[in-house]
């Protein structure tokens, strides 16, 4: 008895000990980045399985969402459970990465070097009822979960011995034990459940009614996204599931967000700048306007082309938003004279913080792209370096009047590139009007300068030369509301469409007066020309592709 209790101390400390350990989010995202690539090496190269490069990112995105997304949820249980901030739970959360190893390896140990083709479970209500309460129990004979079975058992088993230790609370014991094996096995049937859900919307077909062929016919066809062709079949299922995942472990990380910290959450979305969201989402949308015009039979609206846009968007303003911190890290003096409602101005995040979350959200934007297309996260990549060239020094070329708007205006063609992408697939931007790049990048660079009159003081602390700094409040409205009413006037001369002359003169002209006027406060500017761009944009956009 002296033995067991002294056991049962030892290993309250070793549970103490781990509980005690405060990991950073980026330390944590990483340690978890290196286990998925240790999983995918051994089941794509110790294994022996397909180790082709394309098979590789596969396994990698499908393992990185499937143990991530688990992962949270068992975090979100445990934090519900013990009553303790996300946080504080970062010491056990490192230690079980380890498990995501174990299931190749005990397959490897049982079948003499493979691994056992273990897949998601696809069955009706009454059969996912059955694999439920028998543990997975009837599977067809060809997918056999051995090392995965295994690992379930003992996740479930260490949810619950921790539960106890720490609240000696049987009732919660099991009941986070029980919950840990729902998680388990929605995940693993996930879907299945999708699939359901699909239908109930869809109305053609009852969710009793649903079996596994449904779900082979929903996830396992090559769904066209817009001109975007799924042509390898092998991974076809995965790569469908690929981006509910993402949209799921954006909203998972977001109730993390909120439960560690209110505060830190609303001033990070507050922060976001509408006008820039509204302005990256019409980028956006203007793409794949033009996109849709010139590759008209790409039109593919499906269940996935709607996902893929949905994480496309995401992406985008995630990479904007992490741009935003950059620029928050750089511009610290200036936001302290004109901007001290920020967040590092109110002490909010620490700067180390402030790092770490600008980090998670680019990484987070990259998997996004990743999970469209490869080249969508070259593009994302692209964006980001120009808005550290603009932000950042040693170049820091905010500073410097034309050439700061101008990197503003070709990070801007890039979200374009990356709408239009979505429907000119393999083509790429090879048949994009070159007209219209030019057009955007001149109405751009004379337009953007309406975004630094509010940060007039500021700048010129800071040796920032923006058009207002330089120019001053009244001469500085005059010189860009002549900048954007020039861009109006552009638009009839780029597009060759005498019928926009009049259009762009009458919104033009709303636009400079606007700028002009002295009752115009500075963060009135951006919507009041906002509001006129974009009532210009739907006639022209009937005038000229609606004709």
């Amino acid at each position: 008895m002296n033995r067991f209790k002294k056991a049962v101390t030892g290993l309250n400390k070793v549970i103490e000990s781990v509980f005690a350990l405060k990991i950073g989010t980026t330390t944590l995202a990483l340690n978890f980045l290196g286990i998925i690539i240790l999983r995918v090496f051994e089941e794509r190269f110790l294994a022996s399985t397909d180790n082709a490069v394309y098979g590789a990112i596969a396994g990698f995105l499908y393992n990185f969402f499937f143990f991530i997304v688990l992962y949270l949820l068992i975090w979100l249980l445990l934090t519900w459970i013990l009553k303790m901030k996300p946080m504080q739970l970062t010491g056990v959360l490192l230690w079980s990465f380890w498990l995501v190893l174990l299931p190749p390896i005990l397959d490897m140990i049982k079948t003499g070097g493979s691994v056992y083709w273990s897949f998601y479970t696809l069955d009706s209500l009454v059969g996912l009822w059955q694999e439920f309460i028998t543990f997975f129990g009837h599977l067809p004979s060809g997918i056999v979960y051995f090392g995965t079975k295994i690992v379930f058992v003992l996740t479930i088993f260490l949810v619950g011995g921790l539960v106890f230790l720490k609240t000696k609370n049987f009732f919660k014991t099991i009941f986070s034990a029980f919950f840990a094996y729902v998680l388990m096995f929605v995940l693993g049937t996930l879907p299945s459940w999708l699939t359901m859900i699909y239908y109930f919307f869809q109305g053609s077909k009852k969710i009793t009614e649903v079996n596994a062929i449904n779900i082979v016919q929903l996830f396992g066809s090559m769904h066209p996204i817009f001109g975007i062709e799924n042509d390898n079949m092998k991974y076809t299922f995965v790569n469908n599931l690929n981006g509910v995942y993402f949209l799921l472990l954006l909203f998972f990380l977001g109730i993390i967000f909120f439960l560690e910290s209110r505060e830190k959450l609303w001033a990070t979305i507050k922060n976001a700048r509408l006008p820039q969201i509204a302005y990256h989402t019409g980028l956006l949308l203007v793409g794949m306007g033009l996109g849709s015009f010139i590759y008209p039979q790409n039109w593919h609206l499906n269940v996935f082309s709607s996902i893929s846009f949905l994480v496309i968007l995401s992406s985008v303003l995630l990479s904007w938003k992490a741009s935003v911190i950059v620029n928050d890290l750089n511009d610290y003096k200036i936001d302290k004279i004109t901007n001290n409602w920020r967040p590092l101005q109110k002490n909010i995040f620490t700067q180390k913080e402030y790092i770490n979350l600008g980090i998670i959200l680019f990484c987070l934007a990259l998997l996004g792209g990743l999970v469209v297309g490869l080249k969508f996260a070259m593009f994302l990549i692209v964006y980001q370096t120009l808005a550290w060239f603009y932000s950042a020094r040693p170049y820091r070329l905010k500073k410097f009047p034309i050439i700061a708007t101008f990197f503003s205006a070709l990070a801007s063609i890039t979200v374009i590139f990356i709408g239009y992408s979505l429907f000119s697939g393999d083509e790429n931007i090879k048949l994009f009007p070159w007209r219209i790049i030019i057009m955007m990048l001149m109405t751009l660079t004379l337009s953007l300068p309406i975004k630094d009159f509010k940060d007039i003081a500021g700048d010129r602390a800071d040796g920032v030369w923006t058009i207002p700094a330089l120019f001053g409040m009244e001469m500085g409205k005059l010189i860009v509301g002549s900048g954007i009413f020039i861009s109006f006037m552009s638009s009839v001369f780029f597009l060759n469409e005498h019928k926009l002359f009049w259009w762009a003169l009458l919104f033009g002209g709303i636009s400079f007066l606007a700028m002009t006027s002295k009752k115009t406060k500075p963060y009135q500017m951006i919507w009041s020309v906002f509001g006129a761009v974009l009532v210009y944009a739907v006639i022209l956009i009937k005038i000229v592709f609606l004709k």
